[in-house]
């Protein structure tokens, strides 16, 4: 009998306890304008809290919709809160101040713009000086959970385009003296869960953030953060390790960061880039990276990686200022192109490049670039052996053509490389070209095979023609073409015309001497 009392007691207490927390809710008044003020006071704008609600489990809460945050019906900037969840102690349900533990922010949403001009538009998110409490109301804390970071782009003619966004936000409420705080934060970027800590004061809105597993379906999400695109030619093989800070300046509408970027593989076109270490800075509408260092077929590169986001109707853009050395040319050939390929060497190569992001890159890319190539061999290339044969020499060099040096300075646009100063030394030839390569890797270079004096000299006592082509080194200069393609390059040499030519300046030379001596 007494334990069935004792139920019953517990029960009736329980009872008492939930009718008047039902009474304290349903009166209203109290908890809902401690919400509104207190939230009001936080945010720095009007807050209203639409239809409250009670649930009993797994807890007590009393739940707020139709939540309305300052007057403006924008999408962006803006600010907006789908449910407010108010979570109070139960003992203090019984006293004459009811202490609200949380006040939970649930879909605590916040909208940027990117206008067309590439200027910055956030909210005004500025705590009030008072403390926005009811005097019948104490709350403890308030915190955001679901909540979502919105990036918009402001396209000519005033539509909004939503480019990208950071979802599953959660993170306690401060107020500070210079601002609010959101701290700890978490949350995601695609599928890549980030951490971190973001501050809104009268000069700036900052976050800071890492990411410790960024996958490639990551990346347009978080290009997409920054008002850019995500390069086609452009692939994280492993997911790669971030972390920066950026912030908007309210004044000037400015977006600035940096941070760190720092990747095992990345996928460049068909290159494949081991340990990338890329230290960046955002600066308005670009993204830069430098040094960004990495290991690419044996060889090591320093430079700088430049995105630049189109502002207005403006295409996106992307430059490089890249110097490799040691680098294997066998092996960058075969995983670019594929297939046997016919130069093989060690090469340094200086280039400064640009293009325009998402279109083909032999089509649009243009800009300088500069190599070096050391102890190689042009593959089924006779070049040599042709040599000695048209100077009637009895050594063979075989079907290849190893070189000692090749040097040669591209300007690239408009689909072709051109160069005016391509040099190779082979042995005892020398060779000087200009011409041009084609997007479709066709070769049109024309120049002149300087022969050693030595060579030159053996091949002057077989063909004695052949004098009249000797330069002020005593080299026999033979005029040479190259056609056909990368993969199956041709050369010719134009002896008949070179010997003509020479027995005519010979021919000329004795005429001046006889005029002379007359």
């Amino acid at each position: 009998m007494r334990r069935i009392l004792k139920v019953v007691l517990v029960l009736a207490a329980i009872a008492v306890i939930v009718l008047l927390a039902l009474r304290q809710v349903l009166r209203g008044a109290d908890v809902r304008e401690a919400a509104e003020a207190r939230l009001s006071a936080t945010l720095g704008q009007p807050v209203s809290i639409g239809t409250l609600g009670v649930s009993l489990f797994p807890r007590l809460a009393v739940s707020g919709t139709d939540v309305r945050l300052g007057d403006a019906a924008a999408a962006a900037p803006a600010l907006a809160v789908e449910r407010v969840l108010i979570l109070p102690r139960l003992a203090s349900l019984l006293r004459a101040t009811v202490i609200i533990e949380t006040i939970d922010l649930d879909g605590f949403t916040v909208s940027l713009l990117r206008d067309a001009d590439g200027r910055w538009h956030v909210p005004s998110v500025m705590p009030a000086p008072t403390a926005g409490e009811g005097g019948s109301a104490v709350i403890e804390r308030v915190r955001i959970s679901g909540g979502r970071l919105r990036v918009f782009d402001g396209a000519v003619g005033g539509e909004l385009r939503e480019t990208a966004a950071i979802h599953d936000l959660d993170a306690d409420v401060t107020v500070e003296a210079s601002g609010l705080r959101f701290s700890p934060l978490t949350g995601r970027i695609g599928a890549a869960s980030i951490t971190g800590d973001a501050r809104a004061d009268a000069r700036a809105v900052r976050l800071e953030f890492a990411a410790e597993t960024l996958a490639d379906d990551d990346v347009p999400v978080l290009l997409g953060l920054l008002g850019s695109e995500r390069p086609d030619f452009l692939r994280l093989e492993e997911p790669a390790s971030l972390a920066g800070v950026v912030q908007v300046d309210r004044g000037s509408r400015h977006l600035s960061g940096k941070g760190t970027l720092n990747a095992p593989a990345v996928r460049f076109d068909a290159l494949r880039l081991r340990q990338v270490e890329a230290p960046f800075a955002i600066d308005g509408s670009r993204l830069r990276f430098a040094p960004m260092t990495f290991e690419m077929s044996g060889g090591a590169h320093r430079g700088t990686v430049t995105f630049e986001v189109g502002e207005g109707r403006a295409p996106a853009t992307w430059a490089i200022d890249s110097r490799v050395s040691g680098l294997d040319v066998g092996d960058f050939l075969a995983t670019l192109n594929g297939g046997d390929q016919r130069l093989d060497g060690t090469a340094a190569v200086d280039a400064a490049l640009h293009g325009r992001v998402n279109e083909p890159l032999e089509q649009t890319v243009s800009g300088r670039l500069g190599m070096v190539v050391t102890d190689g061999v042009i593959r089924r290339f006779p070049l040599l052996e042709s040599i000695n044969r048209v100077l009637r020499l009895a050594e063979t060099e075989g079907g290849d053509t190893r070189f000692e040096r090749l040097t040669a300075t591209f300007a690239i646009a408009a689909g072709r490389a051109a160069t005016d100063d391509l040099e190779m030394t082979a042995g005892h030839v020398r060779v000087r070209a200009a011409g041009r390569i084609g997007a479709d890797r066709s070769l049109a270079m024309r120049g002149i095979a300087a022969v050693s004096p030595e060579r030159s000299a053996q091949g002057i006592a077989s063909v004695r023609e052949l004098s009249g082509l000797r330069n002020s080194r005593g080299e026999i200069e033979l005029p040479l073409t190259i056609s056909g393609t990368l993969d199956e390059p041709s050369f010719a040499l134009d002896v008949k015309g070179a010997v003509g030519k020479g027995v005519l300046d010979e021919l000329q030379r004795r005429l001046r001497g006889i005029i002379r001596r007359k």
